[in-house]
Order: C-alpha cells, then structure tokens, then sequence
C-alpha cells in the first residue's frame, strides 16, 4: 500500500517549462517539486555535520533573463518611423480628396515626391551605414544643413538628409498641387489643417497603437503637435522643398495656375474684378514668371510665386484704390479705375459676413488649441460641451485603457466616464456644408461691397490742368504710398494687409517685407524706362539738330 506524499508549500519550482509549482515533497533524502522535477542542491536528509542547521534558508540561484525592450532603437526606429510618417501623408491625400474635393491623382503625385524623399534618407536606415541614426530634435530649424548654394554671394540651406519633419508633410501635399496645376493656395492648405479638414494637429493619434509602443520618446514628439502652426512656418517649409527637389533631383515645378488663383484671391477679399488684369500688366512689366525659385537664385521672401502674386495684387490695390482717402479723377467712364472701394465700408462689410462667424452659442472649428484657463472659465454650455468633445477626440487614448478586473484606469474610467452628461453625441462636423456655407458668405459679402463702390470724378484733358492746380483731385495712380514698416501702415491699410496675411498664412512683417521688395523692383523698372526715354529723345533731337545743319 502506497503511502500518501506530504507536501510543504516553497518558492516556484522554475525548471522545465517555466514550471510554476510551490508545492514539494521528499524522498530518498531529496527534494521534488509536485510535478517531479528533482531540485538540485538542497538535500533533505540530515547529516552529522549537518548539526545545528536547522531551519536554514537556501535558495536556488536562477539564471539570469536578458529582458528585451519593447522600443525600437537605432535603424530599426528611423525606419518605423517613417513608416508612421507615410501612413500620415496617405492620410492627409485621403483627406485632401475625399473631404476638400481635389482630384484622386493627387495621391500617385505626393507618393512619387515621397519615394524621391526616401531615396535621399537610404543612409539613415543602412545598419551598416557609420552615419549617425538619431532624430534631430531641430527639424524645422535651419542650422543643420548638408547642402550649401551660392547664390548672389549669399548661401542657402537644402536639407536633403535630416529627417522629415510633419510639417513637411503639408508641403509635400502643397507641392503635389502645384505640378497638378491646382489653384490650391498656402493658406488654404494652412487652414485645412487649422480646422482638421486634414489630419495635422496630434497627427500621431492616427498611428496604430502597435507602431507606437515601440517607437522611441523622441519619434513620438515629432509625430505629435501642443501648439498650432504658426504663419510663416508652412511658407519657409515651401521654398525648401522646392529647393531640395530641384537642387538634388532636378526637378522643375511648373508655374502657378495665375488667373485661377488669382481671380479665387481677389473674390476671398472682395475686391472688384477689374483689379486681375491691371494686377497681370503689373507683372508682365516686371516680366514674372511666376516660377519657382532656383538654387542659384538670390532667395527672397518674395522669391516663392505665390507671395510674388499676392504682392503685386496689393501694389494694384495701392495704385488704383488707395488707403489714404485723396480725391482722384479719371478720364472717362470707361476707364477701369473708375469705381474705388471705401475702406471703411469695406472692413464693416467684412466684420458682419464673416466666414469663421458661428455665434456665441459655438465655438469656431479650429480655434480649440488656442483655447486657455480664462477662455474656458467664461465658456457657455454649449462651448465647453464643444471644447470637451474635442479635448476628448484629440487626447484621450482608449486603447491604452487596460480591460481586465486588475486594470486600475477602467476602474477609475468607470468612476469618471467622459462623454456627454445628457446621453447626447456631438454633432459631426459637415465639410461640405461647411463649403456651401462659405462661398454663400463670400457671396453676400460682394454684394454688399460691390454696391457701395464710389464713382471717381470724371475730368477730361481740357480742365485737367486747372483742376490739378486749383483743386485737390489728383490722377489715380498719384501720390503712391510705401509702407517700410508695420508702424507705418494706416487704419485702413492695417486691417487690410491683416487680412491679406491670414489668408496666406504669414505674419503682417514678412507681407509688408515681401511687398517692399516688390515695390523696389518697379522702381528700379521705372528709373529703366526713364533713363531709356531720354536716351531715345536726345538721340531723336541729335538726328535732327543733324538734318537741319
């Protein structure tokens, strides 16, 4: 008859399989775990010299487990990371189809300027490549730079090697509308991803989990964005891009789409649409191209087309509808200066059709980041409703929310559950009411200001003279005005050039810089002409002071 083993409960076994077993028992003065695994080095059975010993402690040494991190290092991180990085680019081109409305080869055009990006960053995930790996934690300075051009005495900065920044991802985007000739400007593309049209702010919330677990600390900072895109930042990505594509691959973009873009200008600022071919005629007296700089160019704030276009849009507004309220005559009705804005008619328009109004019960799409601890103290219900709702879709991270008994954020989730109060879903957003809505606005708002257009004095060539020196009408185009500074821009002039920057998405001293530029060129242009003029009118009276000797 067997005798029933006795156990005694200890430390887990450890030995084959991972054995888990606290459970042993003696035999023939040895140690077994319940599942038979002989325990090496402690012996049972009591010795002479074992005297004395009695309820000593020995523990069995187990051999050291290398842990294995979770999260990327080296190659292997810079390569999921631009992994992430693409999968962000195909969902902003998702965005700019579906959602804005542009054409589906948008998408193969930015996957092409994608692939050329890649072939400069081949180094970076080389394991046998010496180059350092790490991410830049400056990558939308431009103090780290392999890639120097002379251009004029001066260098500028093409950053082919540095890792993308997300920021980039927009330019990418931008410049895919450019070779599809899109009447697409900076400034939509910056208001597309101020408003979440287009995935940007906290890209990396649509990053599966599974690729940020193991992305490093830094990786994931680049990915993620706290604050909103500053003007000019979109602007300064631009000309970098265009340059490191030309300078590396040289690739050529083609011109701007001029009268389309234009014409969307000057309808967005509503202004007559008399102002498009004077603003063409201005260009073609500088000969603009419209093109995109090139590396051994002298770069300009004005050096990009667009900026180029929308300054000679305000030399046009100063020339034909100056800010300063002279009296100016033309010649005839028919002259296409014949009718000026009022400016002050023209901002009161303007701040009642607002395009961004939505009232005082909701908050503006897009205005949520910017929102801080007084903004929130004086929210309606409805406004914080709104701002939660956000804060919610943007920051809260359900899949880290453990699910089992033992997880203690379900716990303390179920205690405090986000959501509505009242059981309500926020009201989704409609992109394409949102469009509707807009171009309704602008709609309203040109007719309101085209009807308050003034009619200039009409003072043929007879009286002209008379009226110059006895009264105050003066020629349109007199009297021009330069604005060298911000401090020197009046009233009207102010909110104007204020709009014009938001709309392009810079800041007021880069328009106001750009426009001086501009400006200096046609001065330079006038003192040309001028100078060639007399040169031909002293040659015309030498060949006659010729003739008649």
């Amino acid at each position: 008859m067997s005798t029933k083993l006795q156990y005694t409960k200890g430390q887990k076994c450890g030995k084959e399989d991972n054995c888990k077993s606290t459970l042993y028992y003696e035999e023939n003065g040895l140690k077994y775990c319940k599942r038979g695994h002989l325990q090496e080095g402690i012996a049972t059975q009591q010795d002479e010299d074992d005297f004395g010993t009695q309820g000593r402690k020995t523990r069995v040494r187990r051999g050291i487990q290398e842990k294995v991190s979770q999260i990327y290092r080296g190659t292997t991180a810079t390569e999921l990371y631009l992994q992430c990085y693409q999968l962000i680019l195909w969902k902003q081109c998702n965005a700019l189809i579906h959602t804005v409305g542009l054409p589906a080869e948008l998408e193969t055009v930015v996957k092409d300027l994608w692939a050329l990006r890649l072939q400069l960053l081949k180094s970076k995930t080389d394991a046998t490549s010496d180059e350092d790996t790490g991410f830049s934690s400056q990558l939308q300075s431009e103090t780290e730079s392999e890639d120097k051009i002379e251009a004029d005495g001066r260098k500028w900065k093409v950053r082919g090697k540095d890792m993308p920044s997300l920021i980039e991802s927009l330019g990418l985007c931008y410049m895919g509308t450019i070779l599809l000739r899109l009447p697409v400007s900076i400034g939509e593309m910056h208001r597309w991803a101020f408003q979440e049209q287009i995935p940007f702010i906290r890209a990396v919330r649509f990053v599966p989990v599974v690729m940020k677990q193991r992305l490093p600390a830094q990786y994931l900072k680049a990915l993620d964005t706290t604050s909103p895109l500053e003007p000019d930042q979109l602007r300064k990505t631009i000309h970098n891009l265009s340059l490191l594509y030309t300078h590396h691959f040289a690739l050529v973009f083609p011109p701007l789409n001029v009268p389309l873009l234009l014409y969307k200008q000057i309808r967005n600022l509503s202004l007559p649409v008399t102002l498009l071919p004077q603003t063409l005629q201005i260009s073609q007296l500088l000969t603009t191209t419209f093109a995109f700089p090139l590396p051994g160019s002298r770069q300009q704030t004005s050096s990009l087309p667009e900026i180029q276009l929308i300054c000679l849009l305000i030399v046009a507004v100063k020339l034909y509808h100056p800010f300063d309220g002279f009296s100016r005559h033309v010649r005839s009705l028919a002259d296409s200066a014949a009718l000026t804005i009022h400016w002050a008619t023209w901002n009161d328009v303007r701040s009642s059709h607002s395009i961004h109004a939505t009232g005082e019960a909701h908050l503006e799409r897009g205005s949520e980041i910017n929102v801080t601890e007084w903004d929130v103290m004086n929210m309606a219900g409805e406004q914080l409703d709104e701002y939660m709702d956000w804060y919610e879709r943007t920051f809260v991270d359900e899949s880290r929310v453990e699910g089992n008994a033992r997880g203690f954020p379900k716990q303390l989730l179920d205690m405090f559950p986000i959501g509505r109060t009242d059981g309500s879903s926020p009201t989704p957003h409609n992109y394409d009411q949102m469009a509707a809505n807009e171009q309704e606005t602008i709609d309203k708002r040109l007719n309101a200001l085209m009807s308050k257009l003034r009619l200039r004095d009409v003072v043929t060539g007879d009286c002209e003279d008379s009226v110059g020196v006895h009264g105050d009408s003066t020629q349109t185009g007199s009297f021009y005005k330069r604005y060298r500074k911000v401090e020197d821009l009046t009233p009207h002039a102010r909110g104007f050039h204020e709009v014009v920057a938001e709309m392009i998405g810079v800041r007021l001293e880069t328009l106001i810089l750009a426009v001086g530029q501009v400006e200096r060129k046609l001065v330079k242009w006038r003192e040309a002409k001028v100078k060639a003029d007399k040169e031909e009118d002293d040659a015309v009276m030498g060949n006659t002071s010729n003739s008649n000797a």
